[in-house]
C-alpha cells in the first residue's frame, strides 16, 4: 500500500490511473524547473524514457526528505519506496514511477543495490545536514548522486569501462556543486 498520510501518493495514484507510468515520469520530470529534463529530449525515445524514469524515481525520493516535515512519516515513506523498489525486481510495484522503472531495470540490467543506496542517501538528509569531514560528504555525494552517475552510464551505455568511475565521479561533482 501507498504511504499514508502524504497527499503526494494519493496523487501518484490517482494522476497513474489517467495517465501511462511513461506520462506521468515525464510530467515529474518536467516540473522539476531543472535543464536537466530538456537535455533528455535529446536522447533517442528508449533512452530518454529511461533516464526520465530514473530521473523521476530521484525526485519522488528526494521530495519525500524535502517536504515531509515530520521525520518520522518521511522515514514511514522511505520505508515504503524500499519495497516498492523491491517490488520493481521482484514482484507488481503500483507508483506510476516504479511501473516505468519495471522495464528499464530489465532493459538495462540496472541493480537494486543502487536505488537502495539512492533511498539511503536521502535517509542521511533525516540525520544529518552537515558533514564534519569529507569522507563522511564523499559518502552522502555517492549516495544521492554517484550512483545516479552510474545509473546514467548504464542508460546511456558506454564502450570504456573506466567510463563508471567517471560516471560516479561526475555525480559527485555535480552535487558538490
Amino acid at each position: 500500500s501507498a504511504p499514508s498520510g502524504g497527499s503526494a501518493a494519493a496523487t501518484a495514484a490517482s494522476v497513474g490511473a489517467h495517465m501511462t507510468p511513461e506520462e506521468y515520469c515525464q510530467q515529474k520530470a518536467a516540473a522539476s524547473g531543472t535543464s536537466f529534463y530538456y537535455s533528455f529530449l535529446f536522447l533517442p525515445r528508449e533512452r530518454r524514457r529511461a533516464i526520465t524514469a530514473l530521473y523521476a524515481f530521484c525526485r519522488e525520493v528526494d521530495d519525500v526528505v524535502d517536504e515531509v516535515a515530520d521525520p518520522t512519516l518521511a522515514r514511514t515513506k522511505l520505508a515504503w519506496w524500499r519495497r516498492e523498489i523491491g517490488a520493481v525486481f521482484t514482484g507488481s510495484p503500483q507508483h506510476p514511477v516504479a511501473r516505468a522503472l519495471k522495464l528499464v531495470v530489465a532493459t538495462y540490467r540496472l541493480p537494486e543495490a543502487h536505488f537502495q543506496t539512492v533511498i539511503d542517501g536521502m535517509a542521511m538528509d533525516l540525520d544529518c545536514n552537515r558533514y564534519l569531514d569529507f569522507a563522511e560528504l564523499e559518502r552522502y555525494c555517492h549516495c544521492v548522486a554517484g550512483v545516479v552517475g552510474l545509473l546514467s552510464a548504464e542508460i546511456f551505455g558506454y564502450a570504456n569501462p573506466a567510463t563508471r568511475q567517471y560516471a560516479r565521479d561526475l555525480g559527485i561533482a555535480f552535487q558538490l556543486t
